[in-house]
């Protein structure tokens, strides 16, 4: 009986180092547990890291948004500046026109023409209400100076071509102003003479024609004027004798 008790406690003892294996089994998942919770708890933040991804993003794409929205904004306010300087382009070739035309005017040939043609615009002014053309005047003024010339004395007086003259007196044979009345000692020369209509005409119109010559040489010395006819005769002279 006494064996037998001694050797009770050795199976005791041997049975406590099952338990602590047991209890390290058991201890392990515990160990490990926190481990997976702290793998979730770090998962978010990942999602934090996208979410600051997105954040530079939008940060990125703000600077951009406001830099488009500031050029925008100064185009807009730019554009009235265009808009000022098509304005004023128009009055920049306002003020740059007297100047090409007074370069222009500068040659004698412009000159000439110019005051011609203005002189031609103030005479037809007086004379159409009359029922009058300008290139009828001169005709009329050779004709109340010696009526009966022909059409080629009429041509080299007035100094327009023979086809020319023929279609001006033709109009005014039609208005009752001129006849035709051919030659009894040359039947190829046809002498113009005027009607009575035409004879009436010369106290009226040649009035009108002096107020124009009144009008032109306006600020004029009587010195002066002398001196223009007899550089415009000269002028006249050397333009006839061109032949080119």
């Amino acid at each position: 009986m006494a064996v037998q008790k001694k050797k009770a406690p050795a199976k005791k003892a041997k049975a406590k180092p099952a338990k602590a294996k047991t209890v390290a089994k058991k201890a392990a998942p515990k160990k490990a547990a926190p481990k997976k919770a702290v793998a979730k708890r770090v998962a978010p933040k990942k999602v934090v890291a996208k979410k600051t991804a997105a954040k530079k993003t939008v940060a990125k794409k703000a600077p951009a948004r406001a830099a488009a929205k500031g050029r925008k904004a100064v185009a807009k306010k730019a554009a009235p500046k265009r808009l000022t300087a098509r304005k004023a382009a128009p009055k920049r070739a306002a003020a740059a026109k007297p100047a090409r035309q007074a370069k222009h005017e500068g040659t004698t040939t412009h000159r000439v023409a110019l005051a011609s043609r203005l002189l031609v615009r103030s005479l037809s002014a007086r004379l159409n209400p009359k029922g009058i053309g300008y290139g009828q005047f001169p005709v009329l003024q050779h004709l109340w100076e010696e009526d009966g010339l022909t059409q080629k004395e009429l041509s080299n007086r007035v100094r327009i071509e023979a086809p020319t003259m023929v279609r001006t007196l033709d109009r005014m044979e039609r208005e009752d102003l001129v006849t035709r009345i051919r030659s009894e000692t040359d039947r190829r020369q046809i002498h113009i003479r005027l009607t009575t209509k035409g004879k009436g005409l010369k106290s009226g119109l040649a009035s009108m024609s002096g107020k124009v010559d009144t009008l032109a040489l306006k600020g004029i010395s009587v010195k002066d004027r002398a001196q223009l006819d007899l550089l415009m005769g000269r002028v006249i002279k050397n333009l006839e004798a061109d032949t080119s």
